[in-house]
């Protein structure tokens, strides 16, 4: 299967390849099977390697590309692709047991990678974002799916202090639920709760990683995106938090509990508690290897940048990092 989910509304695209997962993730085994190359620097011979690579004991494996189509955008005079001339003819040889996932920015239909997915039968999907008047619209659907209940005002009061980023009223909505359950939201509480969301998504974040909630990281992650948050802030937040877990687990298995955690890092109790619960997840080995993680990371991105070999996109680099660590891979 090919698909081809383009567009400027990121959250769209990314509900969409969330959901392909799931279609095809029925034994569990696809996150030991999916492999996600950056569509600026990969070849087409590592393209065609994962297409043609066979599952590992499951029924299915997923190739996600990020932005390859951006290389393939043709001005007024059609230019060589080289070695992607013949990418039509690689895909119709994608094999029944590989789903092909492009993802990418708009791509308009003289595109060479739309072109060649079109002409292999695959699944073209374009996520364009919502004009202005249509975002009350988005999210009074969005908060009845949720179970949320708004006023009219709050609905209006939400839209304004967010404006037409739907990563982030998606999770203001999520989190309007948690604070009011079956009460009526309005604006009052809107004010009290959206204006404050900022700086915490970012520990949100940490924490779903830490805690081993994939799902929950990699969507807070695309809201910090949103957001303008710089990748190395990300990693070095990431880099932190499980610093203080390798040194609670030290703590922890030499016999002591929350206070000598407490102690050792300089943090307040509820710091401690929480780097506690979570360090009670690994042991030492495990926390050493998130660190060695993080740290490889950091050095994909330096080298991407500085042109050497290992080199990986920020964007691809955090969120690979991200699913990894969530999914307990680095231990």
């Amino acid at each position: 299967m090919i698909v081809l989910l383009s567009g400027e509304n990121s959250f769209a695209r990314q509900e969409a390849y969330d959901a392909l997962r799931a279609q095809y993730d029925a034994d569990g085994a696809l996150a030991a099977n999916t492999i996600a190359l950056d569509g600026a620097r990969t070849s087409r011979s590592e393209l065609e390697t994962a297409i043609l690579t066979v599952p590992f004991l499951a029924d299915f494996r997923m190739v996600r590309v990020d932005g390859l189509g951006a290389r393939m955008s043709g001005g007024g005079r059609r230019r060589s692709l080289g070695e992607w001339e013949s990418l039509s003819e690689l895909l119709q040889g994608v094999p029944s047991t590989t789903v092909l996932v492009f993802l990418d920015a708009k791509l308009t239909g003289a595109n060479a990678l739309r072109r060649a997915v079109e002409e292999a039968g695959g699944d073209v999907r374009d996520f364009s974002l919502p004009r202005e008047r249509e975002v009350p619209t988005w999210v009074r659907q969005r908060a009845r799916a949720l179970g949320v209940q708004l006023t009219s005002q709050a609905e209006r009061r939400l839209v304004q202090l967010v404006g037409r980023d739907l990563w982030v009223l998606a999770g203001e909505l999520e989190k309007l639920k948690l604070y009011a359950g079956d009460d009526v939201v309005d604006d009052a509480i809107v004010d009290s709760l959206v204006a404050l969301s900022r700086e915490g998504n970012i520990f949100q974040l940490v924490d779903a990683v830490a805690e081993g909630r994939p799902t929950r990281a990699l969507h807070a992650l695309e809201r910090l995106r949103a957001e303008g948050i710089d990748a190395r802030r990300i990693i070095t937040m990431l880099a932190r938090q499980y610093r203080m877990i390798a040194a609670a687990r030290e703590v922890l298995d030499a016999g002591g509990g929350e206070r000598e955690v407490q102690s050792a890092l300089g943090v307040q109790s509820f710091v401690a508690e929480r780097a506690v619960a979570q360090a009670r997840r690994f042991d030492q080995a495990a926390a050493d290897a998130g660190i060695g993680r993080v740290l490889e990371a950091e050095v994909a991105i330096q080298n991407y940048w500085q042109g050497r070999d290992g080199g990986m996109n920020q964007d691809l680099a955090v969120e690979l990092l991200i699913s990894e660590l969530a999914q307990g891979v680095a231990a």
